[in-house]
């Protein structure tokens, strides 16, 4: 089972839509105040420094079509990216899919598409519904990816904070992933 799981890897953050944040964490921009944005459609809350761009990428998978929607904030003169991007499972897969087996196929996804390293990983909870932290080192060093990943029901979501690898205060990037909260599910 798991190397069918590990072929449906959709909501882990796509290899292009990472290598853009870390792109933009590499470019300039204008820092704005920090704000809460709601999803209603989402089912989720979060506090950004600014009002995401959304965009969604669709991913087919052997158990059907699925559609992932990301919410990206560039920050701090693009030093800093924030997202949360989140997809739903096939039916099917849910089914039959073991959660722990889903979130190690979302980590490895999620490391593998930016041929990244795994530094850290602890399991966590977000109102009952099981997660994970992970701690990612991009492929060139540069760059540190902190992310949060939770199932609640058959919806996957990712909270991801991308900064310079050298960045020496953390305190933003604790803000975004701390407010993260489930609204609707």
């Amino acid at each position: 089972m798991r190397p069918f799981l590990l072929k449906c890897r959709f909501p882990a953050i796509s290899g292009m839509a990472l290598l853009m944040a870390f792109a933009a964490a590499l470019a300039g921009c204008e820092s704005t105040p920090w704000k809460d944005f709601h999803s209603k459609e989402g089912g989720f809350s979060v506090s950004m420094p600014g009002t995401p761009v959304e965009k969604r990428q669709a991913f087919h998978t052997r158990t059907g079509p699925v559609e992932a929607r990301f919410f990206t904030v560039e920050a701090d003169r693009g030093s800093m990216v924030y997202m949360v991007v989140y997809g739903d499972y096939p039916e099917a897969l849910m089914v039959t899919g073991d959660r722990e087996m889903l979130l190690d196929a979302a980590r490895d996804g999620a490391v593998g598409n930016i041929q990244g390293r795994l530094v850290s990983e602890r399991a966590l909870s977000l109102g009952g519904h099981p997660g994970r932290e992970l701690q990612v080192l991009s492929s060139d060093g540069r760059l540190a990816l902190r992310m949060r990943i939770y199932l609640v029901n058959s919806r996957q979501y990712q909270v991801v904070a991308v900064a310079p690898k050298e960045l020496r205060s953390t305190e933003d990037r604790d803000r975004f992933l701390d407010s993260f909260r489930l609204t609707g599910n």
